[in-house]
């Protein structure tokens, strides 16, 4: 065997190591990865991420919730739900607590004008301490102003 034979044989087989290899390190990563998973894998933690409100006027402000306490006297009811505007008039989101004969309950809204109503026992009541207005269907319902 004359020296560029050797030469081509020895180049042909790292060639072929070097191809053999590659998969290899994969299967032994993936191994690795799925032994570490069965081993006790935890969840990375979850990362915070800031939300922001661009109005259609293009500029950039963030909404001002305030937290506004709900309460109706209801002394015999077995259960009363705030829906409202804020909620999209959807029963069964926003259980009330009673506490003696009031039933209270505190959620963040958006500023501004609120329409809601009070769901005793599936019955619809308007808030007696509010003003009322207009809403959906034409029926009257409260009205409050949060600023």
């Amino acid at each position: 065997m004359n020296w560029r034979s050797k030469w081509a044989f020895w180049a042909t087989t790292a060639a072929v190591l070097a191809l053999v290899s590659v998969p290899s390190i994969t299967w032994v990563t993936a191994l690795g990865e799925y032994r570490d998973f069965l081993s006790g894998w935890e969840p990375a933690p979850i990362k915070s991420s800031g939300t922001s409100f661009t109005p259609h006027g293009g500029g950039r402000a963030e909404p001002a919730l305030s937290s506004v306490e709900f309460r109706h006297k209801a002394p015999k009811a077995k259960s009363v739900e705030l829906v409202g505007d804020f909620n999209a008039w959807k029963p069964g989101l926003l259980k009330m607590t009673r506490d003696g004969g009031i039933w209270t309950i505190t959620i963040p809204v958006l500023e501004g004008k609120h329409k809601y109503l009070f769901l005793v026992d599936g019955e619809p009541e308007v808030d007696a301490r509010a003003e009322t207005g207009d809403g959906p269907q034409g029926r009257r319902v409260s009205v409050t102003v949060v600023k």
